[in-house]
């Protein structure tokens, strides 16, 4: 590292790069009991060209790829198109931080100089059409169309709304974007009761967040523990007296049946008749990605557009990364996967042949006065013989397992104290 040079660290949580000495990680929040010092990589591949870079998608992996792009490529043009109004901001914090707030620029990736100084430049409030690959240009809704030499489709995903009556309401929303979380503040004044439909943890955060602005917070999860398919059950037992403690109610084993209201929505629904009282109705059923635009053009998908390690797509030109990727049939849908895809589509793109390595798949949760982070392989498999150690503190709120197979660690749980997190996550890598 160059003499002067500000020292860098990484988020152990999101995968975020950040100078060191920043407090909390600007993407997710954290404190830096979660950063680790981390050494930049000298760029050696350089190759000045003329070619217009179009990036679909303004989230983590189009900003890491147009930032990948450009540090292999002084003289080329970026374009980074989104539909939505504001520049690249973190989507991890929607449910985090920003409750009650109204405060845009807190959650930017980069300030406006940043992407002048890199001459990248942001089109908002623009939605794609169409892919045209014989004229090698994206027609959008507005009628413009922009010409590419490369193009990195990385537009994301969208909520997953189940086919629930009354989801339509102006009191139902899924979090997805600024937009949402600005329209929940707008609600705040007049709501005083609010349901979740998600245990997950977007739900989790979103409860926890509106229990802060003082609502009265019910979380209503289908399965029978929260966070079934990365957590064991004395883990989701744990999470849930965890979470009770802080007067948010929660019923398991449910199905809604309507969200109900006339000109407002009043309550939910529940299959058995149960109704439960709500102003506010926050849906987190997961995600699914955007794949219309890049079918339309005659691109390979299954749950996302398929890729290969080099993030090309099966159109000539055409890269894609982050929620909306898919890889040897991967797809986290998670902010540091977006990340490293989106680095990767950017690399190759340039003109270096850099191959996409899977990130591990962690579970993290901050929020009801808690931490928690789970990976790898927590027992879910019956054919397999585990060795088992538990730590529990009910008086320190703090509850560890750690799942062995054949003496080497394959997965582990932290609740209440995950400054373990690191060691754990270089051990199962």
């Amino acid at each position: 590292m160059a003499e002067g040079k500000q020292k860098l660290v990484k988020c152990l949580v999101c995968g975020a790069v950040f100078e060191e000495g920043i407090p909390v990680c600007p993407v997710c929040g954290v404190g830096p009991e979660n950063f680790v010092p981390y050494g930049e990589e000298e760029q050696e591949f350089h190759k000045d060209t003329e070619e217009l870079y179009l990036i679909l998608g303004n989230g983590a992996a189009g900003v890491s790829a147009a930032e990948a792009v450009r540090d292999r490529n002084s003289t080329c043009s970026i374009v980074m198109v989104t539909k939505e109004d504001s520049l690249p901001y973190s989507r991890p914090m929607l449910t985090k931080a920003v409750m009650g707030k109204d405060e845009r620029e807190e959650l930017l990736l980069h300030d406006p100089a940043w992407y002048e100084e890199r001459r990248i430049l942001n089109l908002t409030g623009k939605k794609a059409e169409k892919i045209d690959i014989k004229e090698k240009e994206v027609v959008f809704e507005d009628g413009i169309r922009l010409k590419y030499d490369k193009c990195i489709y990385a537009l994301g995903s969208e909520c997953f709304i189940p086919p629930i009556q009354g989801h339509e309401r102006n009191e139902v929303i899924a979090i997805r974007r600024l937009s949402d979380t600005e329209k929940i503040n707008s609600l705040l004044p007049e709501s005083r009761s609010a349901v979740i439909i998600g245990g997950g943890v977007l739900g989790l955060e979103a409860a926890w967040e509106l229990k802060l602005a003082g609502l009265s917070v019910t979380i209503l999860e289908q399965e029978d523990q929260l966070m079934k398919r990365q957590l064991d059950a004395e883990a989701g037992e744990f999470l849930k007296s965890l979470i009770l403690e802080k007067g948010i109610e929660m019923k398991f084993n449910v199905k809604t049946q309507e969200i109900e209201g006339n000109h407002k929505v009043t309550g939910v629904r529940l299959e058995d008749g149960t109704v439960i009282p709500a102003g506010l109705v926050i849906i987190s059923a997961g995600v699914r990605a955007n794949v219309s635009l890049a079918e339309g053009a005659g691109a390979r998908t299954g749950r996302a557009v398929m890729v290969n390690e080099h993030m090309e797509t099966s159109l000539p030109g055409i890269y894609a990364c982050g929620d909306c990727a898919e890889y040897e049939g991967i797809n986290y849908a998670i902010w540091p996967q977006a990340v490293e895809m989106g680095k990767a589509a950017g690399a190759n793109a340039a003109g270096e042949r850099v191959s996409y390595k899977t990130v591990t798949a962690a579970l993290t949760f901050h929020g009801m006065d808690t931490s928690l982070f789970a990976v790898g392989d927590t027992g879910k498999n019956p054919e397999k013989a585990y060795e088992v150690r538990r730590e529990e503190d009910t008086a320190g709120k703090i509850y560890k397992a750690y799942y062995c197979e054949g003496g080497k660690l394959v997965g582990a749980i932290l609740i209440g104290d995950t400054s373990d997190m690191g060691r754990v996550l270089e051990e199962i890598e």
